[in-house]
């Protein structure tokens, strides 16, 4: 557990503090708002590579193709939006998959993601998915859920990006991506536990009374 939590704040910092401080630094400097975005925007391309040394899958390389193409079409255009709304873009084929899933393939990517992410319980998740009609649907709505708030968030980055000041959408995007982040999460957990997955399946039991 000590592990996990290490790597998800690790994660958190390379991924969104880091970009956020070092633009603003940057900028301070007088570099140019393009330049500031493009070498703040170094640290969870490079996270990502650390990661892809180890294990290289299809997902690692979409990412960084991703981050390649939208680099070399701002270096091109010299536009400090097109930079702003790359993650957007990203986001925006990340809730059309989730969405798309819940029409193509027999269960939904939600579903596919959190036994990847749990290997050691893949079989009661399969179980489970076998024999409740209600765990197949939380994880269909779930897979709605992620879908349309990733469309809504993308939307909101994207709007922000070419209405506000340049320098204002960092630190706005990243607040606005963290706000979306704890309210999905929190919906998640709520309708796991009500279904009964995090105790039923994931192994998460209450305290005795009375300690």
């Amino acid at each position: 557990m000590g592990n996990e939590f290490r790597a998800s704040l690790t994660a958190l910092v390379v991924d969104l503090v880091a970009p956020v401080g070092g633009y603003y630094l940057l900028r301070a400097c007088g570099v140019p708002p393009v330049w500031a975005l493009l070498l703040s925007g170094l640290p969870p391309v490079l996270r990502v590579l650390y990661t892809a040394r180890r294990r290289v899958d299809a997902m690692g390389l979409f990412v960084l193709a991703f981050l390649a193409l939208g680099l070399v079409t701002t270096l091109m255009t010299g536009d400090a939006r097109l930079m702003l709304v790359r993650t957007a873009w990203f986001s925006i084929l990340a809730g059309g998959w989730l969405l798309a899933g819940l029409f193509v393939g027999r269960r939904p990517l939600t579903y596919t993601a959190a036994r990847a992410l749990l290997p050691g319980r893949g079989s009661r998740l399969d179980a489970a998915w076998a024999e409740r009609p209600s765990f197949r649907r939380v994880w269909r709505t779930l897979a709605g859920v992620w879908g349309v708030g990733s469309l809504v968030h993308s939307g909101l980055s994207i709007a922000m990006a070419y209405t506000l000041p340049v320098d204002e959408v960092p630190a706005l995007d990243t607040g606005l991506s963290i706000g979306f982040f704890v309210v999905l999460q929190v919906i998640t957990q709520v309708l796991l536990l009500r279904e009964g997955t995090l105790r039923q399946v994931l192994g998460a039991t209450r305290r005795p009374s009375g300690t």
